[in-house]
């Protein structure tokens, strides 16, 4: 007897597509992906990509906001118990994680610009990214300086993994060393003007 395929629910399908286009953003840009790409990497019909998500466009956007969310989700899991600046250190490793596995759809996410949906999901990862990083230094409501510093240091971060993407030279521990070092350099560089946040300084490093 032919053997029956499992049939999937709507939500299911759903998963199915977004995984698929998630697998086939890994080498292709989201502008240059087409509708049959994603249906051979699903192993569905184009008509079933169109039932559920209308078009490749809309299937696109809600691939990119799961990826957005698991990593929102994963830096969120870093913030747990344990000393401030290995929670830092295990964000930064789950951001990473999320830059080396889905490349292509995080450079997308990053030179989105405006208020397209990508835009919107990029400046919802940078929010949680800088949550993140109030959160290790312990400040509830930051100055205009530590705004300052943070914003910097993340569009350095971003410009860095840019260039870590680019290039075969750059290692990842060396990527990691870099971003640290400057992060720890930054508040050192502001905290002579903000009190709080030389005393989130101090007790991130265990000064």
């Amino acid at each position: 007897m032919p053997e029956q395929r499992t049939r999937l629910t709507s939500e299911q399908r759903r998963t199915e597509l977004i995984e698929a286009t998630l697998r086939a953003l890994v080498t292709r840009e989201p502008e240059r992906l087409s509708v049959q790409e994603i249906s051979a990497e699903a192993g569905v019909s184009s008509g079933l990509l169109y039932h559920y998500f209308g078009g490749k466009d809309a299937l696109v956007a809600a691939a990119m906001e799961s990826a957005a969310d698991k990593m929102i989700a994963d830096l969120g899991a870093a913030a747990g118990e344990g000393a401030l600046l290995g929670r830092l250190m295990a964000g930064l490793r789950a951001y990473l994680d999320h830059v080396q596995l889905h490349s292509v759809g995080w450079q997308a996410l990053m030179r989105a610009g405006g208020s397209s949906g990508l835009a919107v999901l990029a400046r919802r990862v940078d929010a949680a990214s800088f949550e993140l990083i109030l959160d290790s230094l312990g400040i509830d409501t930051p100055s205009e300086t530590t705004v300052m510093t943070i914003e910097s240091w993340l569009a350095f971060e971003k410009a860095a993994c840019l260039r870590w993407l680019a290039s075969v030279d750059i290692e990842r521990a060396v990527l990691e060393q870099v971003l640290v070092g400057s992060f720890l350099a930054a508040l050192q560089a502001a905290a002579g003007a903000d009190p709080a946040l030389a005393a989130g300084l101090d007790r991130l490093t265990g000064g």
